[in-house]
């Protein structure tokens, strides 16, 4: 049996301005890292995501290599779209 397609993953466009001008490039990286994880599946364990409610999750990056800071994403999934919403990202302590 082969592997299902991976999941889209949507990014508001509110939020792509914060990519680019609001994160460290090693920062960027991370949240990039994390974002292929959720789409390879964002309901398994492997980004141990966090269930905030029944429908927002949280998921950490793993810490950037020119800030060592982490990056929060919060997302929702679409389980009958493939899709997961980016809702939000977090930096900082």
């Amino acid at each position: 049996m082969s592997d299902p397609a991976p999941w889209s993953v949507d990014v508001p466009e509110r939020l792509r301005e914060e990519f680019a001008q609001q994160l460290a490039p090693g920062e960027r990286r991370a949240v990039h890292d994390l974002l292929a994880l959720l789409a390879a599946d964002p309901r398994m364990g492997a980004v141990e995501p966090v269930p905030l409610s029944v429908e927002l999750r949280r998921a950490l990056t793993a810490p950037a290599t020119d800030t060592g800071q982490r990056v929060s994403i919060l997302y929702r999934v679409h389980a009958d779209r493939r899709t997961v919403e980016i809702i939000y990202i977090l930096t900082g302590p």
